[in-house]
């Protein structure tokens, strides 16, 4: 079976095959001007290596050598090995049907271990250049397969904690762009990376070819465009006394300039123009920000590479982590969490088809958690927004969609399916017996307890991410036949009632708020007694007691919040019974009509939807319908399960604390939660645990001072709170109608008791929790979250007008101010002063 490829062939474009940088080229030959060449397949490496296996082992296992002594040694292994016979009359025949048997070839190294997550390999393996013939090229194949074992590779991968020989190194052979010293040869971004300018086009150039610009080893020009117009931004022209050329003796020479030239640009206007183009075409096509090699001959432009731009400078903010993290978090919790947040993140783009992040997506700064905006916009709108332009690009795009995102429809089905290990597993570890056992092994506990969440975690920022992806893909469907204003209600009533795990907690709590009413003396205690000091009294009411105590043990695992320092509802019920007293004063309601009512509607309105599209599309709109009512459950679903592991966590290491109070290493069993990953390994791991004492100390004091301030909303960029002269906030509209009313700021679950009833709930952010304050409530507003947040949804389920992301409004708005909110537009009118 043939081991080369052609760009042409669809094989070439498969990443274990062709590598990164074949893959790559492979995919962009399609449509882009890209010089041709073949791929030398990874399975030419195995089956040369194959035979040295024993021998590479035994180089890798020898302490006494040091990495540049390995390298030296396996190279003279592999440079020693011939290549099969039958690879070389293959290579002749594909050469001659490409017309490159006669033309200097570049001959690229392609691994297969390059793009992965952090792991970029960049410049890490060799390149030829101005190889002719075939005899040449076999001697160049070899010298590639020789540099995946490159002395500076083998630290490279220990360090990302691959195995040396589960690399392998593709090849490719392509026609060599013969730049001259007179025209020039770089590298482009169709974003600047290093300014993280994700409106600009970054350009490097140089005369001559450019490795001397992919090397960083000579001065380069370079130029910013706009992406909009191509209009100038800048242009740096260095001084670039020599150009790299290819020679007669098939390699390459420096040439030195004349000092005229050295001093002039590379690049005249319009050449600049066309990187750029080229560029933005690469990302167009590729469906991602792309950084590109390029080179000039004879007039024309050619493509020599093209990957995903994946690393840029980050910008720490609080847009996208506000609503998910709202309050400071102890570092154990985030230390805990964040490997396996990261790791869902990279699953979830490989699902979607996009490039790994290598870096970080959210971080803590200052005991809050920052999310990284660069990024975000990096990442956002890479939805398939060029197959819905209009009617006739679906009708096209229907093969692909069908084949590109039939993962979308069988994700819920493996989800589930995968939930019952998961939960089994919790339920393990809860009845594990604890009593008795040594630190090193209560330690262990929490760590099992931590593998067990991250590979139950792996899919769900996919579930998140898809969501939001489905409705944005329903809302630019709609807008293809509706004015806008009438697509975005159209799509709030085809969403507004869905079938949640918080619908079905809130109608228990309804269920529970109506048995309360009919115990006239259960009633007076809960108008009249604290929820805490009502705790002890509950079992005088048995009836009730028993299907509160029910109610707990389904589910009492409901976090007051995302870290898991703070306690559940089964270990602080009182909050559950302020709940109950904001609905056992709204008379009866005949909820199941109300809701047959609502479902009767929003059925009506998918049928009338349905029958308005053109018949081919019917079933793609159904399904796009269909599918983002089932993600909006699945959501919240994986959100319900997910905090499960509060229970046994918070069990794990209150025993762990237990024992640290008693060998005066902690003062309180909870103060673990401030002791860093690290640091608490470490001492429990060796059985020194002095460290422990001062990291907890210097971090609970951090954390309590981070609970008393408001946190910058762009890390280190303090901003003015003020509405500069203006009564209007501004935010997102995240359910539709307009009220007027007197605010209340909830900034806790404290303040739970005190709601007025029809106030406007203000708050950081919402989770389901907190849903109970919607019967209360006559609007909402959020300083965080968006159209998909947990206030948005059930906002509208209620039909409440909510804006979301109004910035500083906690600080902005007091309780007791008259605001007329318009949940449509976004805005807040402030009425009254404060």
């Amino acid at each position: 079976m043939s081991q080369l490829f052609a760009f042409t062939d669809p094989q070439a474009t498969e990443h274990a095959i062709s590598g990164g940088k074949g893959a790559n080229l492979a995919r962009a030959a399609r449509h882009l001007p890209v010089p041709p060449g073949i791929v030398v397949g990874s399975e030419v490496y195995r089956q040369f290596v194959a035979p040295l296996h024993e021998a590479i082992r035994a180089v890798l296992d020898d302490a006494t050598l040091d990495h540049a002594a390995r390298s030296e040694r396996i190279q003279s292994l592999l440079l020693a090995q011939s290549l099969p016979s039958s690879l070389r009359d293959e290579l002749i025949e594909k050469m001659q049907a490409l017309g490159l048997a006669d033309t200097p070839v570049a001959v690229r190294s392609s691994g297969t271990l390059e793009d992965l997550p952090g792991a970029a390999f960049a410049g890490q393996h060799d390149t030829l250049l101005g190889i002719r013939g075939v005899d040449a090229v076999l001697v160049a194949i070899r010298r590639c397969h020789a540099s995946l074992w490159n002395a500076h590779v083998l630290p490279y991968r220990e360090r990302l904690g691959l195995d040396h020989l589960d690399a392998a190194m593709a090849v490719v052979v392509q026609k060599m762009v013969q730049v001259n010293e007179h025209e020039a040869a770089g590298v482009a971004f169709s974003i600047d990376p290093v300014r993280g300018a994700l409106d600009q086009v970054l350009i490097n150039a140089a005369f001559g070819l450019g490795e001397t610009v992919v090397g960083g080893e000579a001065p380069v020009d370079e130029y910013r465009l706009q992406r909009g117009d191509l209009g100038e931004v800048a242009a740096v022209i260095a001084e670039k006394p020599q150009a790299l050329v290819t020679d007669d003796a098939n390699g390459t020479r420096h040439v030195a300039l004349p000092a005229a030239q050295a001093n002039a640009p590379a690049l005249d206007a319009e050449q600049r123009r066309a990187v750029a183009k080229l560029a933005l075409a690469a990302e167009q096509h590729f469906g991602f920000p792309q950084d590109i090699e390029w080179a000039w001959q004879d007039g024309q432009l050619y493509l020599l590479q093209s990957r995903a731009v994946t690393c840029i400078p980050a910008r720490w903010t609080r847009d996208e982590s506000a609503e998910r993290f709202p309050n400071p978090v102890t570092p154990l919790t985030w230390d805990l969490c964040e490997a396996g947040f990261h790791a869902s993140l990279n699953h979830s783009f490989r699902l979607m088809g996009l490039p790994p992040f290598g870096d970080k997506w959210f971080a803590m700064r200052d005991y809050y958690i920052y999310g990284n905006q660069n990024a975000v916009q990096l990442y956002s709108g890479r939805t398939p927004a060029n197959m819905l332009k209009d009617v006739e690009s679906i009708r096209a795009a229907l093969p692909q969609i069908a084949a590109q995102f039939a993962w979308v429809q069988e994700l819920p089905v493996r989800w589930m399916r995968d939930l019952d290990t998961y939960l089994i597993g919790i339920g393990t570890l809860m009845r594990e017996p604890l009593d008795g056992r040594p630190l090193n092994e209560l330690w262990d506990y929490v760590l099992r307890i931590n593998a067990l969440g991250a590979s139950y975690f792996l899919p769900n920022i996919a579930i998140s991410l898809t969501q939001r992806t489905l409705y944005v893909g329903l809302q630019q469907m709609l807008q293809l036949a509706l004015p806008a204003g009438q697509a975005q209600q159209v799509f709030d009533q085809l969403l507004a009632v869905t079938d949640t795990k918080t619908s079905q907690v809130n109608a228990e709590l309804w269920s529970l708020s109506r048995l309360a009413r009919m115990d006239a003396d259960l009633l007076g205690r809960l108008h009249n007694e604290a929820s805490i000091d009502l705790l002890e009294a509950l079992p005088q009411h048995p009836a009730f007691h028993a299907e509160f105590q029910r109610f707990l043990a389904r589910h009492g695992h409901r976090e007051l919040d995302f870290d898991a320092y703070h306690p559940t509802w089964v270990e602080a019920p009182q909050i559950v019974l302020d709940q109950l007293k904001m609905l056992i004063d709204r008379p009866d309601e005949d909820r199941a009509a109300a809701e047959l009512r609502q479902k009767a509607a929003q059925a009506a309105m998918e049928h009338s939807v349905l029958n308005h599209a053109p018949e081919e599309l019917r079933y793609l709109v159904h399904e796009v319908i269909r599918l983002a009512r089932a993600y909006t459950a699945l959501d919240d679903l994986e959100h319900y399960q997910t905090t499960r592991l509060h229970l046994p966590f918070r069990r794990g290491l209150k025993a762990i604390g237990e024992q640290l109070v008693e060998r005066s290493v902690l003062t309180d069993p909870m103060d673990v939660y401030f002791v860093p990953l690290a640091v608490l390994d470490a001492a429990l791991h060796r059985g020194e645990l002095a460290p422990i004492t001062p990291a907890a100390a210097q971090h609970k004091a951090g954390y309590l001072a981070a609970c008393a301030r408001t946190p910058d909303w762009i890390f280190g960029e303090a901003e003015p709170v003020s509405i500069d002269g203006t009564d209007v906030l501004n935010g997102l509209g995240g359910s539709p109608g307009v009220v007027e009313g007197v605010v209340f700021v909830v900034r806790s679950p404290e303040d739970f008791p005190h709601f007025p009833k029809d106030a406007i709930l203000v708050a950081r952010t919402t989770n389901p929790a907190w849903t109970p304050l919607f019967y209360q409530a006559s609007g909402v507003i959020t300083e965080s979250g968006g159209p998909l947040s947990h206030g948005a949804v059930t906002a509208r389920e209620l039909g409440l007008p909510a804006v979301m992301s109004v910035r500083h409004v906690m600080r902005l708005l007091d309780s007791g101010q008259r605001v007329r909110l318009d949940g449509r537009n976004g805005t807040v009118e402030i009425l009254s002063p404060p």
